[in-house]
């Protein structure tokens, strides 16, 4: 993908994969939303997970964006800093995946029971693909 295909694929709604290192250097793979902003990945992720925890103690990531289907994604590897997470950002993010309808319901939900922080990737490394441009038929 040229820099801008993939801006264009990161500003859609996709579902991404977080890799940390857990104590073990073993990896903890999860699925996140995301939001990219100013060549920065912005994840919210709960103060208490698993995620949250390996971060403070590894602060080196990887994540996997694609399309479910496979001809288009990034990987993006570097590494995450933990901060506290503003309205704005959660809002933004949160619009990303929940329906107008349940945006109040969502926000409630994620306040009561997911107290969250946000993670600020830097890039470090990223890889891009395309293979719909081999013009096949995908599944």
């Amino acid at each position: 993908m040229s820099a801008q295909e993939m801006i264009d694929f990161l500003s859609e709604s996709n579902l991404a994969r977080i890799a940390t290192v857990k104590p073990n250097c073993s990896p903890h793979v999860s699925p996140v939303w995301y939001l990219w902003e100013k060549n920065q990945l912005l994840i919210a992720i709960p103060k208490t997970s698993v995620k949250t925890r390996n971060i403070r103690k590894n602060n080196k990531v990887a994540v996997t964006i694609d399309n479910n289907i496979g001809p288009k994604g990034v990987i993006i590897e570097g590494t995450a800093e933990i901060e506290e997470l503003n309205e704005e950002i959660e809002l933004t993010l949160i619009q990303r995946y929940v329906s107008p309808e349940n945006l109040d319901k969502y926000v409630e939900y994620a306040h009561a029971d997911l107290p969250s922080v946000l993670l600020r990737i830097h890039p470090e490394k990223i890889i891009t693909w395309d293979y719909s441009k081999l013009n096949l038929n995908f599944l």
